[in-house]
């Protein structure tokens, strides 16, 4: 399993940097050593060359009917040739696991074995994208000449052109994306989300009423009104947007610190991979990252005071977001008579305790709630919403229980 930066220290390691042509790697992780992967590959331009969905969201697993994709001739070459590769070449890797979409792959791979000496685990991601490219090559070649000889024979004029005469692009974006899994319970929820990614793409194009409002939700202990896309809620990876106005530290404004502009970074990486970014989008370093993810269509789950009701809908952003599946907005029941409700039970504790004053608690009732305990609530809900996957609907929850 993969090793901590924590154990390296422990054992008397320096963690060093990792110099791979990637997204992000964690710079304590010896990714020539063994560990478990989830490695996300995605195709140039988002264009779907290894097949397409079908399916009916509402039928059974196992089924026929299950949402599944339907391989070109290319993603049935990644799957059957490709893919063996890496063990084939590699036998220190095992692969546990294959999602293919239309427009990108889940790979779940576990070095169980050091990797030779020189080699981590970007020479291999490499070499497997070559190959991938290289069928991809073929094929168009193939296409290329049989048009090409189709012309010629037409027209008595065209000589056939190889596309191997010519540049040839690579099929996927430059790097790829990891996913260091250190935890069972973290692969149960990855596997899952890998075997879910026909049955949500799907729920996008059957269920568009999904991207709409619903008016009580239930998320953990907390309920909500909601407006967009539900299904982000059964994500298996999401992660709290937090940050104070001020940094503690330096007494700076946070989104002026160098920490913050790294964490910002990290966290639109992590949402570019697919994990979800939770916050109300208070103070300026949650809204300056939640904006930059609504803007590049990433997925977000945002917590708003402002109630929705039967007639509420976002402004043009956020709407679109939502229409494109790649929002949630929700905003919670009885915000400020939660928060009025716990203040009066804390005031009433701190006044049995010969704390406080009925003349404080009469001031403090007076300008309560305030923003800065709408903040904190909030921020409070977001933490509690990337904890659960537990979210009722009533009237439809059957179409939440995967």
């Amino acid at each position: 399993m993969p090793t901590s930066k924590e154990e390296l220290l422990r054992r008397g390691l320096q963690p060093h940097d990792i110099n791979h042509n990637q997204y992000r790697r964690a710079e304590w992780q010896d990714y020539g050593g063994c560990g478990l992967y989830m490695i996300t590959l995605c195709v140039e331009g988002r264009h779907a060359f290894f097949g397409h969905l079908e399916g009916d969201i509402r039928a059974k697993r196992n089924t026929a009917d299950y949402p599944h994709i339907v391989l070109s001739s290319l993603g049935r070459i990644i799957l059957n040739e490709e893919l063996p590769k890496i063990h084939r070449f590699y036998p220190q890797i095992e692969t546990w696991q294959a999602t293919i979409m239309p427009d990108h792959l889940h790979l779940l791979l576990y070095v169980a074995e050091p990797l030779p000496d020189g080699k981590k685990l970007g020479d291999i991601i490499r070499r497997f994208k070559g190959g991938c490219s290289r069928a991809w090559w073929a094929i168009g070649e193939k296409n290329a000449l049989k048009s090409a000889e189709t012309t010629a024979r037409d027209n008595k004029a065209v000589v056939p052109v190889l596309l191997s005469t010519v540049h040839c692009p690579s099929l996927f974006e430059a790097g790829y994306h990891d996913r260091i899994i250190k935890r069972p319970g973290m692969l149960d929820a990855i596997k899952r989300y890998m075997s879910d990614n026909p049955l949500r793409a799907l729920m996008r194009r059957q269920l568009p009423h999904l991207m709409e409002r619903h008016l009580h939700i239930r998320i953990g202990a907390h309920e909500y009104a909601a407006f967009g896309a539900l299904f982000l809620l059964k994500r298996a990876e999401k992660e709290q947007v937090f940050y104070h106005r001020r940094d503690s530290s330096t007494g700076l404004f946070t989104e002026q610190t160098e920490d913050y502009k790294r964490e910002r970074e990290r966290q639109l990486a992590e949402a570019r991979a697919g994990v979800v970014l939770v916050s109300p989008a208070i103070s300026k370093g949650e809204s300056l990252v939640i904006n930059t993810a609504i803007k590049e269509g990433l997925p977000v789950i945002h917590l708003q005071k402002e109630l929705i009701d039967r007639y509420w809908k976002p402004e043009l952003r956020r709407f679109e977001a939502c229409a494109r599946g790649a929002l949630l907005i929700l905003s919670p029941w009885g915000l400020d008579e939660e928060l009025k409700k716990n203040a009066l039970m804390e005031n009433t504790a701190l006044k049995s305790a010969g704390t406080m004053t009925t003349s404080t608690t009469t001031s403090r009732s007076e300008s309560f709630p305030s923003e800065y305990d709408r903040f904190h609530h909030l921020n409070d809900l977001a933490a509690e919403i990337c904890a659960t996957t537990d979210a009722v609907l009533l009237n439809v929850a059957d179409m939440l229980e995967m």
